[in-house]
């Protein structure tokens, strides 16, 4: 089964009788939340290791029946039970389109519910046309959301604190953030928390103009934030290290930094899943000069496993800040010194 990119938003919660779920699409921001939001209605407590299994392409490449074991197996304590698996390539989702076909064919059980995060997938491709194909599994695309829903995205948001946007502050705050749900959802948060929650402002302080935007959006640490990325993804992990502190010691916040490097990531899978550096560049990735040939060489040491363990540890490094498990500046630092160390290995 599948639904139309316009159906994704209420489709996926409506669906009934499906046991596994292909969310995919270029915005990677945006196949992470609906697949969150997706989980969340499952498994309310996504940290429940009894009720949630989340795999990586290294898992599966480990073990090949570990997708199928993750399914079958019994809840220890009763109660639904969900398996994440998030693939950088078609290839690599290969396992899942498998399983599917399998269950459908009455070779394998299902005692949970799959959902698969994949990249933009080819409608001839096997993981998108087997679950199309199946009445078991449901695919459903998610695509960049137009200017006029990421106006309606970013008015909403701001509106339940009170807030709105001057017309200029409009114009120069919505087209820095089209194609990257994530980041938009990043800068709203950030631009509630610089204004202050609703009560917590002076009265008639709900207006946010252009200084507010330039004073804290995305684009004013830009070239800070490169300058982190492009040195750990490059594997110099000591000048990694020196510009993290800069950062930190200027004010940039680590959530921000990990924004960046996931944001990078993805633009190296954008590249890797057939977007080519054309689609990279759609998503912000750089054009011209020393930054694009970082860039390339990034993409050729960043690939399949390599790179879906690199999304894998800023996820489970975001859901350990948001959880507080160690001061957030530690966290950052240590995602950072590990994907440097690790790029210094596959240079060779």
């Amino acid at each position: 089964m599948k639904l139309s990119a316009g159906e994704v938003g209420t489709g996926l919660l409506k669906a009934r009788n499906v046991t596994a779920f292909l969310i995919y699409g270029p915005d990677r921001g945006l196949v992470r939340e609906r697949a969150d939001t997706l989980a969340k209605s499952i498994i309310p407590d996504l940290d429940d290791p009894f009720a949630v299994t989340s795999l990586t392409e290294d898992d599966l490449k480990a073990d090949p029946a570990a997708l199928a074991d993750a399914m079958a197996a019994l809840s220890m304590i009763g109660g639904a039970r969900l398996v994440r698996l998030r693939v950088s390539t078609e290839s690599a989702g290969a396992p899942a389109a498998a399983f599917i076909a399998d269950f459908d064919a009455g070779t394998l059980t299902a005692e949970a519910t799959l959902i698969v995060e994949a990249g933009e997938l080819k409608p001839a491709g096997k993981l998108r046309k087997t679950f199309e194909g199946s009445k078991s599994a449901l695919a459903a695309p998610c695509y960049s959301d137009s200017p006029g829903d990421l106006a309606h995205l970013i008015e909403e948001s701001l509106a339940a604190e009170g807030l709105k946007l001057t017309p200029e502050a409009r114009t120069r705050f919505i087209p820095s953030l089209e194609g990257d749900r994530s980041l938009a959802r990043s800068e709203i948060e950030k631009l509630i928390l610089y204004k202050g929650l609703r009560g917590q402002r002076a009265d008639g302080d709900d207006e946010i103009g252009e200084a507010d935007i330039l004073a804290c959006s995305v684009g004013g640490g830009d070239a800070e934030l490169n300058g982190i990325i492009d040195a750990a993804l490059g594997g110099q992990s000591a000048l990694a290290d020196a510009a993290y502190h800069r950062a930190l010691d200027a004010g940039v916040s680590p959530v921000g930094v990990l924004r960046a490097l996931q944001r990078r990531l993805d633009q190296i899978g954008e590249v890797h899943s057939g977007g080519g550096v054309q689609g990279a560049q759609r998503l912000g990735a750089p054009r011209f000069g020393p930054a694009a040939s970082g860039f390339s060489r990034q993409c050729g040491l960043w690939r399949g496993a390599a790179l879906e363990a690199a999304r894998d540890a800023a996820f489970q490094a975001e859901r350990a800040m948001k959880h507080g498990r160690a001061p957030v500046e530690a966290l950052g630092g240590d995602l950072l010194a590990k994907l440097a160390l690790r790029a210094e290995r596959l240079s060779g």
